[in-house]
């Protein structure tokens, strides 16, 4: 989970990561809830916390760009759900869905994957969000995209 957060830069140079700023701050640095501290310190005024909120945003673009939308996954989840209980009443449902499943997501799979490609992504960030090892992902998709 990832959530803001500020670190207060007290006078003998300790950051601070109590809730509310303590008396004395001399300077703002942003942090998370993950545990990462951003690398610069920023003045103890609102232009600070403004710049410590921006600096945070930089820190969650990768993230929330690898992250698919809990909406999505949420229904991906729903379908499989779904599917698996068709799958013990009406084996032969379940098995044309899951057919038609595999009709279109081979072909999103690679789309994505050309598409991540020429939006520079490394194999390894690919890898990473299909659960697969860098060379894997080569390995598989190098002669399918242009």
């Amino acid at each position: 989970m990832h959530e803001s957060l500020i670190g207060f830069r007290l006078p003998d140079g300790t950051l601070s990561t109590d809730a509310t700023e303590p008396a004395g701050t001399v300077a703002y640095r942003a942090r998370c809830t993950c545990g990462w501290v951003g690398g610069s310190d920023y003045p103890a005024a609102d232009e600070g916390r403004w710049m410590v909120s921006s600096e945070w945003g930089a820190h969650m673009r990768p993230i929330w760009a690898a992250t698919p939308p809990d909406w999505l996954l949420s229904r991906s989840d729903s379908l499989r759900d779904n599917v698996a209980e068709l799958a013990t009443t009406w084996p032969l449902q379940a098995l044309g869905i899951l057919a038609e499943v595999e009709r279109w997501q081979r072909p999103l799979i690679d789309q994505a994957v050309a598409a991540a490609r020429k939006a520079g992504l490394s194999w390894a960030e690919i890898g990473n969000a299909l659960g697969i090892s860098r060379q894997t992902a080569h390995e598989r998709f190098r002669n399918k995209i242009g």
